[in-house]
């Protein structure tokens, strides 16, 4: 029997077979452009999924992730390690207050400050230098795309980068292995470009989730949509969070293996919030006087 569950409601299903439907009940705006799903199998074995659909396309959306230490130097001082649930709730006194973000690069973390592994770029700063790792890429106009990055690539456009262990999707192709069940945490792209797929794998929880092979990363991200996609950072490192507007605060979408980990590097999504009917009302009655005062002045 399989299950799958989002938000308040569930419905039986196949597990892995077919696309997802992100037009049906099971997908649960957070914000214009940015859908959640939250699904549940116990076939193969018991698996909690939390997917992030972005439509790069939406009015407003941006990615944002980790910006580099101060002062920074390249390979050992390069990230200041903080959980991604951290990461959302910080971002809100900024211009780029985060709907949602997970972990991404892989991370030397013997020490708060961090070396990443694999290319890295922050608001157009590099923060890590690429290492011949496969990496999500977003230019200066909002495009995504995912290619291996390699010493001496040119790296002039690009806006926020981040990099993972290995491509487990090429072309809607899955590759292995499929072995060693572990959480999980994978980035996908569709085949035009337009969706960028954040995904969690919950695991090391028996009888709840109990982890996904590295091949499974692929199934999966092919299953919701993706065509090319990374293996990022995972074990104790996956980890999704989002900001609630309703409530001003940050709560988990994915349940971590074990405590929060303060991670070197993470990846989110922003969307700007929608004006109130107040601040529209205010904007109206602004521009009214102001389209009287030149009315008088003629």
């Amino acid at each position: 029997m399989v299950l799958l569950v989002a938000g308040l409601c569930g419905a039986p299903a196949h597990a892995q077979t077919g696309d997802f439907d992100w037009n049906g009940s099971l997908a649960q705006e957070l914000a214009p452009g940015v859908l959640h799903a939250h699904v549940q199998v116990t076939d193969p074995r018991p698996l909690n999924i939390n997917v992030l659909r972005i439509d790069t396309e939406a009015p407003g959306v941006g990615f944002f992730t980790t910006p580099r230490h101060d002062p920074w130097i390249a390979g050992s001082h390069e990230t200041t390690r903080q959980t991604t649930r951290s990461f959302v709730a910080e971002s809100q006194s900024t211009d780029r207050p985060l709907v949602a973000a997970v972990n991404a690069n892989v991370f030397d973390f013997t020490s708060p400050h961090t070396n990443l592994l694999g290319l890295a770029i922050s608001d157009g700063t590099l923060v890590s230098p690429p290492q011949s790792r496969p990496s999500l890429r977003i230019d200066e106009a909002g495009n995504a795309s995912m290619a291996t990055t390699h010493v001496g690539d040119d790296l002039s456009g690009i806006d926020t980068a981040v990099s993972g262990f290995a491509f487990h999707l090429s072309n809607g192709n899955p590759i292995g292995p499929f072995v060693n069940l572990e959480p999980r945490t994978g980035i996908g792209l569709s085949e035009n470009g337009r969706y960028v797929y954040f995904m969690t794998i919950d695991g090391r929880q028996p009888g709840f989730s109990e982890g996904a092979s590295e091949g499974e990363v692929g199934v999966w991200l092919r299953h919701f949509g993706a065509f090319n996609g990374i293996n990022m950072d995972g074990g104790g490192s996956t980890t999704m969070a989002s900001w609630n507007r309703a409530t001003s605060g940050t709560g988990l979408l994915n349940s971590p293996s074990g405590a929060e980990r303060a991670v070197g590097n993470n990846i989110g999504v922003y969307v700007p919030e929608p004006a109130s009917a107040g601040m529209l009302l205010l904007a109206w009655v602004f521009l009214a006087r102001r389209c009287c005062r030149i009315d008088r002045s003629i």
